[in-house]
């Protein structure tokens, strides 16, 4: 099954701006993510009749300030917990749009979030099918598509 960037474009912008109200767009490449200390990683895995998962990496400024928007609060009164609660809903949601591109029948896993680590940056026995890259109050996402081989 090959997945167009136009419709893991079309759900992540969709899921960011109805939910959280911030523009998001693609980010010009070529796009590192720097020291992963720094990140997020939120990972949802589908397993059917295809297998594979879907990871997101966010800045953890723009994990912040998702949860401002999410918990109406300041970007400084929010939490490292409220941090990894917004990376879950937007996991969760952005992969449950993606599970509903594939054949069914398909299950989705419940959200893993924590910080990233070298191992997060890729999934072992998947193939990265693709990846793209966004901007959002000038910090990165990634998101990325994984498929069991």
């Amino acid at each position: 099954m090959q997945f167009l960037e136009e419709e893991i474009f079309e759900i992540t912008e969709a899921t960011w701006q109805s939910m959280l109200g911030l523009d998001i767009g693609p980010r010009a490449l070529p796009a590192t993510m720097g020291p992963v200390e720094g990140y997020f990683t939120g990972k949802v895995e589908i397993a059917g009749a295809w297998t594979g998962a879907v990871l997101l990496h966010g800045s953890r400024q723009l994990a912040q300030a998702a949860a401002a928007v999410i918990f109406s609060q300041d970007v400084g009164e929010t939490s490292e917990q409220d941090s990894l609660d917004a990376m879950y809903e937007l996991t969760n949601i952005i992969g449950g749009n993606i599970k509903s591109l594939l054949p069914e029948p398909c299950q989705l896993s419940l959200p893993t979030v924590e910080g990233t680590t070298d191992q997060h940056l890729r999934v072992l026995g998947m193939v990265r099918m693709n990846e793209l890259v966004f901007d959002c109050q000038g910090e990165p996402l990634f998101v990325s598509v994984w498929q069991r081989q």
